[in-house]
């Protein structure tokens, strides 16, 4: 049973796992430095760079009580794309024990990775064991990045679209600290939005762009320019509606793209990723139009589903068994786009 022990410091969470190639996760923290940032308002690379180096080492040793270093075949370790700091804290650590240990190191896109983050399971979750199966559609979203993928094989996968200037989970967080909810505020905008039977949205105009491309920096203003038009006490009466009505834009754009990505290139099963994949909404309104596409959609448990290094620790693991490795001077590429990862 191939193991591979994956370590994920692309942002702000410190992530250590260890998982076989049947996708089962025998190890997982997540070190959340949220309290840390919140007072912020978002990420302060620094802070997050000198965090990871506080908690990596620790969390690695937990691992270690778990499978022991004899048993790991294979470290793989976010390498791309994140913060330069952070990115660099993992892969400094993942370099040095694949010396020490005399194991092989895998570099690993975690964009890459969320397209398989829906296979993980444990013995302690309610999903079990599936096997991968291609070609396969995925979307993935996230505070970074929103992108649809055909998936061939690991390693092997065409983007079909991207955002062509902010993110949906960037919109969404962007929004709700204007609303004054805590940072991260995506879920609060979730949680007020299943505050009300909503049944349409008046706010807000439906977002176009061409092909197969995402845009949400449209949304966002809009957002602005309705919070500076009202009152406080408007807002606060209205907050439910507004929270539902944001959402939905965005929702329906996601789903309006990935609809597209589907007639353009059927597949038997579409998987979604990213931190914004754990969003009640979008899940509801997918899984529908998959039941009446008569698709398989697996999503990711929520643990899952934000960077984490139990996806990581995967993707590398068939990089591995696909008989491919790194070497020691793997660089850390903090910006890219997709295209510059995947095969076309």
């Amino acid at each position: 049973m191939p193991i591979c022990l994956g370590i994920e410091t692309s942002c702000d969470d410190t992530s250590v796992s260890l998982v076989t190639d049947k996708a089962e996760v025998l190890f997982l923290k997540n070190q959340s430095q949220d309290d840390i940032h919140q007072k912020y308002g978002g990420i302060v690379p620094e802070l997050a760079s000198r965090n990871h180096g506080y908690y990596l080492l620790p969390i690695i040793e937990e691992a270690l009580k778990v499978v022991p270093k004899e048993q790991i075949d294979v470290i793989g370790v976010t390498n791309r794309p994140g913060l330069l700091g952070a990115l660099l804290v993992g892969c400094v650590t993942a370099k040095t024990l694949s010396m020490v240990w005399d194991k092989p190191l895998i570099g690993v896109n975690h964009i890459e990775a969320h397209l398989f983050s829906s296979y993980l399971w444990s013995q302690k979750s309610q999903h079990t064991f599936k096997p991968l199966k291609f070609p396969s559609l995925s979307l993935v979203v996230s505070g970074g990045h929103s992108s649809l993928f055909y998936v061939k094989g690991v390693g092997d996968s065409i983007l079909l679209g991207s955002t062509l200037d902010d993110a949906a989970g960037e919109a969404l967080d962007k929004f709700a600290k204007l609303l004054g909810f805590p940072w991260p505020g995506g879920p609060h905008i979730d949680s007020y939005s299943q505050k009300l039977n909503f049944q349409k949205n008046t706010l807000f105009s439906k977002i176009k762009t061409e092909d197969l491309d995402f845009s949400f920096s449209g949304i966002k203003s809009a957002g602005r320019r309705l919070l500076s038009k009202k009152s406080k006490e408007w807002i606060q009466e209205n907050l439910p509606e507004i929270c539902a009505s944001y959402q939905e834009v965005i929702v329906d754009h996601l789903l309006e793209k990935l609809k597209g990505a589907f007639n353009k290139y059927p597949s038997d099963r579409i998987l979604i990723g990213g931190g914004v994949s754990a969003n009640t909404c979008l899940r509801s309104k997918i899984e529908k139009w998959a039941k009446s596409a008569q698709v398989e959609c697996f999503y990711p448990e929520k643990v899952y589903c934000t960077d984490n290094a139990a996806m990581v620790a995967f993707t590398g693991l068939h990089y591995f068994l696909k008989g491919q490795s790194s070497s020691l001077d793997i660089p850390c590429v903090p910006h890219h786009t997709e295209k510059d990862f995947f095969s076309s």
